[in-house]
């Protein structure tokens, strides 16, 4: 059985399907799926791995048979050619210039092209949120420990009674020889959501020169962002995750006056002949050799179903979902990793169990009720808008069957 997609505009609201699988749909009448996954088998795992939409796969597959029938010079520019237009449409949703923005394959090269990229010497420290990923984490001790730079972590309390003391938090571990401040957006471990805005702010004001870099894997496809306003000089984002997009497919925000001193990690057409004949803007960060072009290409596919709900649309229904889910667990009465303060909860719920607990749980949860968790920093819950109230009350039966497990 699976979601129609009557259920699916249902879901988002007003939201329609965009380009020719709407079409087809109004014109047939055919109950053509906006998702594919069987009532079984329900993906509720949205901070690892979302379903595309049937409409995204098969853009991506028309695209790559089109490449298939066809690898003239006309056919590869005009799927090769979507590249730019994808660029254009993500880059406006997040506030920015096409120019500032990057299509690379995931969070972790993005990331890595920040870590590897910024200079930082023997004198710069790295400033590090402790719920980092690890491509955000381990990757600059590493590029530290290549360059003789220092790295530093600091902790923010899951039980934060405010955003102020948040904030004070990170402006007090700024020190002066701070090159860089790097952190996760929304945590994947506790779910925690960090006020970027007055974070960014205040540590302007403390030090105007620190580059300050958001991972926003948690984020892209799953918060309304405006990065310009934001005033972080880099972003990433995976494109599979919130977005629901083609998979190996990602984002990189560079601040426009930040590119220039950032190196590439890698060089590839169409850079040219000299080290002067350098792509345009942020594209430097994207020459990576040939890439998977259909799956670029369904980037637009992505971005028009994203533009038709809105980005504030998908929050929304996104954050209603999780709410419905948190609230059900709440009267369940059992202990919580994630915070429960509207300021810092997010679409990303985390209950209190051990590692193996938590891996019998997945088990347990996905024989009940044919819903799929993670063990991540708990029992890990991160629904998304093609979720349903009846695949939370699933999810909460089958968590109070087996809540010995919790804790």
């Amino acid at each position: 059985m699976s979601i129609d997609r009557r259920s699916f505009l249902k879901i988002v609201g007003s939201a329609t399907v965009a380009g020719s699988v709407a079409t087809r749909v109004e014109a047939t009448g055919d109950a053509l799926p906006a998702f594919a996954f069987d009532d079984d088998s329900v993906p509720m795992n949205a901070a690892n791995l979302c379903p595309m939409p049937v409409a995204v796969t098969e853009a991506q597959a028309r695209y790559a048979r089109q490449l298939d029938r066809s690898l003239s010079t006309a056919s590869r520019r005009s799927v090769e050619g979507r590249k730019e237009e994808a660029r254009t449409r993500i880059a406006a949703m997040l506030g920015v210039s096409p120019d500032e923005l990057a299509i690379v394959r995931n969070t972790s090269e993005a990331n890595n092209v920040i870590v590897q990229g910024v200079p930082i010497g023997k004198d710069d420290e790295v400033l590090l949120w402790d719920q980092n990923h690890p491509s955000n984490m381990v990757a600059w001790d590493v590029q530290a420990a290549r360059v003789g730079a220092s790295v530093r972590r600091f902790a923010v309390p899951v039980e934060s009674a405010s955003i102020d003391e948040v904030v004070d938090i990170f402006v007090a571990a700024v020190s002066n020889s701070t090159r860089v401040l790097s952190f996760t957006h929304i945590s994947n471990v506790t779910g925690f959501r960090l006020p970027l805005a007055e974070i960014c702010a205040r540590v302007r004001k403390r030090k105007p020169d620190v580059h300050i870099h958001i991972d926003g894997a948690q984020t892209w496809g799953a918060v309304d962002v405006d990065l310009d306003a934001a005033d972080c000089d880099s972003f990433s984002g995976s494109a599979h995750k919130w977005f629901m997009g083609p998979r190996e497919t990602g984002i990189l925000y560079v601040r426009a006056h930040r590119v220039d001193e950032i190196w590439p990690n890698i060089v590839s057409v169409p850079w040219m002949a000299t080290v002067d004949d350098v792509p345009d803007g942020a594209r430097k960060f994207d020459a990576l050799g040939q890439r998977d072009d259909a799956a670029i290409a369904a980037l637009v596919d992505t971005a028009l179903l994203h533009e038709q709900m809105t980005p504030a649309g998908v929050e929304a229904r996104s954050a209603l979902v999780a709410s419905h889910l948190r609230q059900g667990l709440e009267e369940l009465d059992i202990p919580f990793v994630s915070s429960a303060r509207p300021e810092f909860a997010s679409s990303v719920i985390i209950l209190v169990a051990s590692p193996q607990n938590a891996l019998q749980l997945v088990d347990a949860v996905f024989n009940d009720a044919g819903v799929q968790l993670a063990a991540v920093g708990g029992l890990r819950m991160s629904p998304h808008i093609y979720n349903s109230e009846a695949h939370n009350d699933r999810v909460i039966a089958a968590v109070a069957s087996h809540r010995q497990l919790l804790g």
